[in-house]
């Protein structure tokens, strides 16, 4: 076990998957059924969280005390068929902190799967988890920046259980969470390390305007392509390298399909119209693994404020939506955070 999480939930959800989101601006603004909604698309509470009241001690010694006033009743959260989230249930202090998460509240969701397909054997591990927000691949054992190979040793979950792992990482790494694989494995991915944006437009910006808007903080871009698309407009492919960074690219096209987080807005405040901004750095490899260097997570950091930058210029000048790489919708406070970090990276520095 990773870290002293026994007692995170109750016995009845014990060894299920877990997330645990802080009490935070971030996690109040992002409840938790808005982000199932990005990924699942008829998720809906069955059951909503209720009650609340006095502090009330809780019978056995792992719970090592009370249940913080204020808390709710869990409620039932239905992701998919035969998958469903339960909680939330009020974590203390040292068992927010045992999780690795900033502030000194949070609170746990426990992930159960009905029927969860046989996990592979380590040597046939190949594949990859579907985002469907997107319906394209998130993640596979060969990406594995947010640890699920290390989590599994002994075999990778499969087919509905993988897609709810894949959505409750997304969902941590937006809110500064935390997952606890098979209520025993902790992983905490990174917030800082998403850094692609899509803006989601009604609006058509032709290739020489969005090369003027990339210029303004990457000089040195060019056009790396531009091809008809199916309706007459131009899909194409812009990029330029940073002094230190890497690279930034522009991608632009009209899509069949956007995010299931779009879902519930009017169709004129995203449009068909996607333009995805996507940072390669110097060494792509690096994203792929969980610890990435130091030299990296700095130069990543720096991405992300200058992708930020220019998410809020293309917006400034189309309108529509903006979502992260995890399939989420970016708003205004969201999009300030990232061009204003809160404080400098951590990491092991290694090089």
């Amino acid at each position: 076990m990773d870290a002293p999480v026994a007692g995170l939930v109750p016995d009845a959800h014990a060894g299920a998957h877990l997330l645990a989101t802080p009490r935070s601006r971030g996690a109040a603004r992002t409840p938790v059924d808005a982000l199932a909604r990005a990924w699942f698309a008829g998720a809906a509470w069955t059951t909503p969280p209720g009650g609340g009241g006095a502090a009330r001690p809780m019978a056995g010694a792992r719970f090592r005390g009370v249940v913080p006033d204020g808390v709710v009743a869990p409620g039932e959260l239905r992701l998919a068929e035969g998958a469903r989230v339960v909680g939330p249930f009020a974590l203390t202090p040292p068992q927010t902190q045992a999780l690795g998460l900033a502030g000194g509240g949070a609170e746990a969701f426990a992930l159960h799967v009905d029927h969860p397909d046989a996990r592979l054997a380590p040597r046939a591990r190949t594949g990859a988890w579907a985002d469907t927000s997107t319906g394209t691949s998130t993640g596979s054992v060969t990406d594995d920046r947010d640890g699920l190979v290390r989590a599994f040793p002994a075999g990778l979950p499969q087919g509905l259980e993988l897609r709810v792992l894949g959505w409750a990482v997304a969902a941590a790494r937006r809110v500064g969470g935390a997952v606890v694989a098979d209520g025993r494995t902790v992983l905490t991915p990174d917030p800082a390390s998403g850094v692609d944006l899509t803006l989601y437009s009604a609006h058509v910006l032709g290739p020489d305007d969005a090369l003027g808007v990339l210029r303004t903080t990457v000089p040195g871009a060019g056009v790396v392509v531009v091809r008809p698309g199916a309706d007459g407009l131009a899909e194409y492919v812009l990029s330029g390298e940073t002094p230190y960074d890497g690279a930034v690219r522009l991608e632009a096209r009209r899509v069949a399909r956007v995010p299931l987080a779009l879902d519930g807005l009017d169709w004129r405040e995203h449009g068909p119209h996607a333009y995805r901004l996507t940072w390669v750095p110097t060494e792509p490899d690096e994203l792929a693994v969980e610890r990435p260097s130091g030299l990296h997570v700095i130069a990543r950091s720096r991405a992300r404020v200058l992708l930020a930058r220019l998410a809020a210029m293309l917006q400034g000048r189309l309108a529509g939506t903006l979502v992260d790489d995890g399939g989420f919708v970016v708003r205004d406070l969201d999009l300030d955070e990232r061009l204003s970090p809160a404080a400098a990276p951590t990491a092991r520095f290694w090089v």
